[in-house]
């Protein structure tokens, strides 16, 4: 997906038609950078909160895998995942800090 990408200055501009295209139903994401680089993104809050449930349904489905094998997750990978689910950290932090925690590279 090609996502247009606004200086910061124009975002800082555009700003209230961009929320107001989000009000109206817009759902397209809209792009933060310099030199058109993409730094970071605006969703519509409903979009990211759609995101956020996703992760949680496969964090519950993951949970539930493991949970059919007889095991159990530790309270310390728990917290890390549930950062992950919440949009906190990437999912490569989430796997670094999770190998961490078991001494693995």
């Amino acid at each position: 997906m090609l996502i247009e990408t606004l200086s910061v200055r124009e975002a800082r501009e555009q700003l209230p038609s961009v929320l107001e295209r989000f009000r109206n139903g817009d759902r397209t994401p809209v792009g933060v950078g310099s030199h058109r680089k993409t730094e970071a993104v605006m969703v519509p809050v409903e979009v990211f909160d759609e995101l956020t449930a996703e992760r949680a349904r496969s964090l519950a489905q993951a949970a539930a895998s493991v949970r059919a094998e007889g095991l159990a997750i530790g309270a310390d990978v728990e917290a890390i995942t549930e950062r992950w689910a919440r949009g906190e950290i990437s999912t490569v932090q989430m796997r670094e800090l999770v190998r961490q925690l078991y001494g693995v590279s």
